[in-house]
């Protein structure tokens, strides 16, 4: 079995679908059983370097060795020249391509040490150029491009200089424009020109894809001129919906349902240990429409595809109420388990088989309410504690559902690297995509038979809701957690950080009506100092606090897990601990004594300390109440204390 790393940074565009599609539909033909593996980001210069940086992370997840192919598709966010586009997790991506020692293909960008896949765009633009001058006679045109460092607007700007400048066609930098390649790249492109130009028309603007080209006929539209009577406009790319408008736009077709068979055909090769070219050329052709004078489509054409969009509109509205009907379940969720279970509905909606949620264990590891060496700020952020590289080493598989499986919501250590062998099956096709909180990584997604959502571009509008909702879910858990410290804070003492009389209330008696109830005991131990009033007046009562305290940290250190402690008045300290024998108690109270002399060194008390101390066992069945016991232990204390005086007088 071969296993294909695809890596890909969408953008939400026509090409991801085919490509992706067009490779998959190869594997399901293949003879070999291959399963393909595709990391999707959605990274864009448009979006803020934080969130970027929490897309790439996903590149970070495979171990690039363990894969038979790589293919990387990053030409919307690397650009070899100035790298405007990429991030730190594209350049991850080659380079832990580079190092994997296996066979890589590099979509429509040329990137050294990789095989090249795609189109010719020199000899594909200059298809587009000839034409306009050998068949047409046209001589004078301005050109419309895209991003300026961009390795097919490159390619395709050095084919209408290079033809230009064999045929002494004039086209200087005034018959540029470069910008992007979206809509309103072309609409700026012909306001420029037209301007730079004092008003004056080319032949012909020639645009680097069918975006820009729909962009300059709009502009130029809205000025009142016509196309292609006051000049002709070419585009490239062949974006179908282009090829229906009026005027049809003449433009090239790079047929990427093509690019399955020959990306597959060439990894078969090289599997089989055959010579491969570096530059691996997938087919283009010439597609003349209205926008240049002619009348390809006929009525059959635009009744067929115009039949084809609608059938895919009402798709899109269906996937799009479901996405909808998510967006509305989530925020009544309560828990993970039911955030999960909005999701399947959804992906069910979308044609998926199955998914898998892995998050960082640091999101659920909050403090425990009932500990008393809690930090208050642990809590308010557990951001310092995620990940910004890659995965960490405490991911857990939460939630998995199938398709006619019960989901399972055990969790699951694994690896930081994705292991394969969790995706058991042959030519299946997986999906993962990145959850993160801005840069911080939280964990991904994985989605089983995930085309539906790439072809519907809904990939983002699932991840987007899915993430934002985890994050809502742990904020409000975040905040819950944080009210309880501060309400907890309102039941301690400033000076030892033990509860006091309102803590006493609002945790003790509680306590003791649980234990009463399952008919078991609760040890109470009363602690009281001797001769504070003695520190206090020899010293100073700074000294008299320092004794206080120092009886308060040996009662933290050496009371038993779930005991709470109250400073129930200026010296006098109450210990509750759930228990059915008083020896717990009695070993609770000799490492106390073992202790206290420690910490009364530490804090510098000038005296050895001694206490007064009672201690009881409170029976279920007595029906006396808390209070009741208090005041008996509180008696035990006082006869020992009688004792102590009386030895001293």
């Amino acid at each position: 079995m071969k296993q294909i790393l695809y890596i890909l940074n969408d953008n939400a565009r026509r090409f991801t679908y085919a490509r992706c599609a067009s490779l998959y539909q190869a594997i399901q033909t293949a003879d070999e059983i291959i399963n393909l593996f595709i990391m999707r980001s959605d990274g864009h210069i448009r979006f803020s370097q934080e969130h970027n940086r929490g897309e790439y992370n996903i590149f970070h997840l495979p171990e690039y060795r363990d894969y038979d192919a790589v293919i990387l598709d990053l030409n919307s966010n690397f650009s070899a020249g100035s790298n405007i586009y990429g991030a730190k997790g594209a350049l991850y991506a080659i380079e832990a391509a580079r190092a994997s020692g296996k066979p890589v293909l590099s979509v429509a960008n040329d990137i050294p040490s990789f095989y090249y896949i795609g189109i010719d765009n020199h000899a594909a633009m200059t298809s587009v150029i000839q034409y306009l001058h050998e068949e047409e006679g046209l001589t004078d045109f301005w050109f419309a491009m895209g991003p300026a460092d961009n390795y097919e607007n490159l390619q395709r700007t050095e084919a209408l200089r290079d033809y230009c400048a064999a045929h002494g066609i004039s086209c200087g930098e005034d018959r540029f424009y470069s910008e992007s390649f979206v809509l309103k790249s072309g609409t700026h492109a012909f306001h420029t020109l037209l301007k730079s130009h004092n008003g004056c028309l080319p032949q012909a603007v020639i645009c680097a894809n069918d975006l820009i080209a729909m962009g300059v006929s709009s502009a130029a539209e809205t000025l009142g001129f016509r196309i292609p009577e006051d000049f002709r406009v070419t585009g490239f790319d062949n974006i179908n919906v282009s090829g229906y408008l009026s005027p049809s736009l003449t433009t090239v077709d790079q047929m990427c349902w093509r690019f399955g068979d020959v990306a597959l055909n060439a990894l078969i090769r090289k599997w089989r240990g055959e010579t491969i070219p570096h530059n691996i050329i997938t087919p283009t052709r010439l597609v003349l429409r209205e926008s240049t004078g002619h009348h390809e489509l006929s009525q059959t054409d635009v009744k067929s595809h115009a039949g084809r969009l609608i059938i895919e509109d009402f798709e899109v509205d269906d996937f799009g109420y479901a996405i909808s009907a998510m967006q509305h379940k989530l925020p009544g969720c309560k828990t993970i388990e039911d955030i999960c279970m909005v999701l399947t509905e959804c992906l069910a909606a979308l044609g998926c088989k199955g998914c898998q949620l892995v998050l960082d264990r640091e999101l659920f590891e909050y403090v425990s309410l009932s500990g008393f060496n809690q930090q208050a700020e642990r809590g308010l952020d557990v951001s310092g504690e995620l990940s910004v590289d890659g995965y960490s080493d405490r991911m857990e598989i939460v939630f998995t559902w199938m398709v006619g499986r019960k989901p399972l919501f055990e969790h699951f250590h694994v690896s930081a690297k994705l292991q394969t062998e969790q995706f058991p099956g042959a030519k299946e096709n997986h999906l993962f995509i990145p959850l993160h909180f801005m840069e911080h990584t939280v964990g991904y997604l994985s989605i089983w038979n995930c085309l539906e959502m790439i072809r519907i571009k809904c990939v983002s509008s699932v991840s987007n809701t899915f993430t934002m909702a985890l994050r809502n879910y742990f904020i409000r858990r975040n905040l819950s957690h944080v009210n309880s410290l501060l309400s907890g804070l309102s039941m301690k003492d400033d000076l030892t950080g033990l509860y006091n009389r309102l803590g006493y209330h609002d945790l003790v008696n509680p306590l003791f009506r649980r234990q009463c109830n399952c008919g078991k005991g609760l040890g109470i131990l009363f602690i009281d100092m001797d001769r504070l009033k003695h520190l206090n007046d020899s010293y100073d009562h700074a000294t008299g606090d320092k004794a206080i305290l120092s009886v308060a940290n040996a009662i933290l250190s050496s009371m038993p897990e779930h005991a709470i402690p109250v400073r129930y008045g200026g010296d006098e300290f109450l210990v509750f601990i759930p228990c059915e024998e008083i020896n717990v108690i009695e070993r609770m109270l000799d490492g106390f004594m073992k202790i206290l002399p420690v910490e009364a060194r530490k804090q510098g008390v000038p005296e050895p300390l001694s206490v007064s101390y009672g201690m009881i066992l409170t029976d279920p069945s007595s029906g006396k109440t808390i209070g009741e016991y208090v005041r008996d232990a509180d008696a035990l204390m006082y006869e020992q204390k009688r004792a102590k005086k009386c030895q001293r007088m």
